[in-house]
């Protein structure tokens, strides 16, 4: 594991343990194992390559990450951003709770949703973004990340 997955290791287990706050809404004080373990496997690609149709830590895409992060939680996803949408119920994204998914539309308005990342809780998610680029932490409420933001989505309970 990189140094940077390391420390946002660290940071996320810290923030569990703490109960603390979620974006919109109080997150709370224990979370389930398999929130736990999300979170944990997301911070922890941190630093790894994106690649298109990734899968495994050689490279991800977007949705390619989220399939793989899940799977190591025991969750099984479909492999594509949309049936990875459709696979849940839409939630408030002050609603949002570490592990649920958050969905984002880069294309033209009206268009399907074309990303994913996992919601860390505290305003911060993890990203697969694009080709040159490699998996990072991101706020939501960045202005570039919040002018794509089209909803959130619960897969696990």
């Amino acid at each position: 594991m990189q140094k940077t997955g390391c420390i946002w290791l660290c940071i996320a287990l810290t923030m569990l343990l703490a109960g603390c706050a979620g974006f919109g809404g109080d997150i709370p004080a224990q979370i389930s194992d398999t929130r736990q373990t999300i979170v944990f496997e997301a911070t922890g690609q941190i630093g790894r390559p994106y690649r298109y149709g990734g899968t495994t830590p050689d490279g991800f895409d977007c949705s390619g990450l989220t399939r793989y992060v899940y799977a190591q939680a025991g969750v099984s996803l479909p492999r594509s951003t949309r049936e990875q949408h459709d696979a849940g119920r839409t939630i408030k994204i002050s609603q949002a709770q570490p592990g649920d998914l958050l969905f984002y539309r880069f294309g033209r308005s009206g268009g399907n949703v074309d990303h994913v990342a996992i919601y860390l809780g505290n305003g911060e998610a993890v990203h697969a973004p694009a080709t040159g680029r490699t998996v990072i932490v991101a706020s939501v409420g960045d202005p570039w990340w919040e002018k794509r933001f089209v909803n959130a989505v619960r897969v696990i309970p």
